[in-house]
């Protein structure tokens, strides 16, 4: 019975397939909407920390994350994207095309992508695409 003791442990010590994801463990991404610029003094775009280098910028097209989402630690990918949103109807046509493309390329390589407004949150979370 000792033998299987040290197999249990490293197997309880796995995370565990399939495991609902975690927003305290994701990215997380606060999409700034250009009609918020002149209140916040914010520039309009996804206000994301680095990860990897600890760095805090704001990129005004999704296709500027991907380096970001190239490099993500793999508990961080399987956590997913966690992005905070003002109310929906400050952002424009080009702004929601933009959060569609960001969706695109976390679900092309596997990331869920949850939206929540500010003002919802925790509760309020949804899952955008399905990678």
């Amino acid at each position: 019975m000792l033998f299987f003791a040290p197999i249990l442990a490293a197997l309880l010590l796995l995370p565990q397939a399939g495991a609902a994801p975690e927003e305290a463990k994701g990215l997380h991404v606060l999409w700034v909407p250009s009609a918020m610029t002149e209140l916040s003094k914010e520039a309009p775009g996804f206000k994301v920390l680095d990860p990897i280098t600890q760095v805090e910028n704001t990129f005004p097209k999704a296709g500027d994350l991907v380096p970001i989402l190239d490099t993500l630690p793999i508990r961080m990918k399987e956590n997913g994207i966690w992005i905070s949103t003002s109310n929906s109807f400050l952002y424009v046509a080009e702004e929601e095309r933009q959060l569609k493309v960001l969706a695109d390329l976390a679900g092309a390589r596997g990331i869920n992508l949850f939206i929540c407004e500010l003002g919802k949150q925790p509760g309020g979370w949804k899952k955008v695409g399905a990678p």
